[in-house]
């Protein structure tokens, strides 16, 4: 059942990535921590989803903006590496209920948040480094860096255009997070025959979820999410 319960969470996570170009940690590190521990939910959501990014990257990759992408992950690195010092202070117990706590949090913030692609607002070019260190910070903490700068992004940005840097900002994050949690020595706790079962079930969901994505209304997609992730949210959270 914990395989089955584990594989379940691999596709929604990357259903969701291939659907939007972000996001599988928030439905992948809630389950993993339950069904696993902190450790292993936070590395196996950056493994996963650096495979998962180069094949959204190769995809979109004609239209990335290299300057954009390239800078915003610079601010998100930094920020990830100051964050992945509190790895070693903190105890696992209170890693778990941080996770529970940010991942409540976004799914709210998600659940009512308006659809804003139409929109281009101009806000200052230098917001965008500050969000994405921010969230890079968080990431190195907890695992999760992509809520605030797609916050940001929803906002100023066309779906299109923000989707598809995200893409490879997340893509070059997900590895450097990695390297930060072999280097702090957290370690992911899965056998090699699982890690290649879910490697099949991210591939297949993935492909779904790009096939999908244009033709599902996202807002209400997103509210669906959200409710389920404040699901594992409450049971880390009401956990002994």
């Amino acid at each position: 059942m914990e395989i089955l319960f584990a594989s379940l969470a691999v596709f929604a996570a990357y259903f969701l990535k291939g659907f939007t170009g972000f996001g599988p940690a928030l439905v992948l590190i809630p389950f993993f921590t339950i069904l696993f521990d902190a450790g292993t939910a936070i590395n196996a959501a950056a493994f996963f989803d650096f495979f998962a990014g180069a094949f959204l990257m190769w995809q979109v990759r004609s239209k990335l903006n290299w300057s954009f992408v390239l800078s915003v992950f610079a601010s998100l690195a930094a920020g990830a590496f100051f964050g992945s010092l509190l790895l070693g202070i903190i105890p696992v117990y209170w890693l778990e209920k941080v996770i529970g706590v940010a991942i409540f949090v976004f799914a709210l913030v998600i659940l009512f948040q308006r659809n804003n692609e139409d929109q281009n607002r101009n806000y200052p070019e230098w917001h965008k480094y500050i969000i994405a260190a921010f969230g890079g910070f968080i990431g190195g903490f907890i695992g999760i860096t992509g809520p605030p700068l797609v916050i940001y992004m929803k906002l100023r940005y066309h779906k299109e255009f923000f989707r598809t840097q995200l893409i490879g900002v997340f893509f070059f994050g997900s590895f450097w997070r990695f390297v930060l949690y072999q280097w702090h020595g957290v370690n992911m706790n899965l056998t090699p025959v699982l890690i290649a079962l879910f490697l099949g079930i991210m591939i297949m969901a993935q492909f779904a979820g790009s096939r999908l994505h244009k033709k599902v209304n996202e807002q209400r997609f997103n509210r669906i999410i959200a409710l389920v992730l404040m699901v594992p949210a409450l049971q880390i959270l009401l956990s002994g």
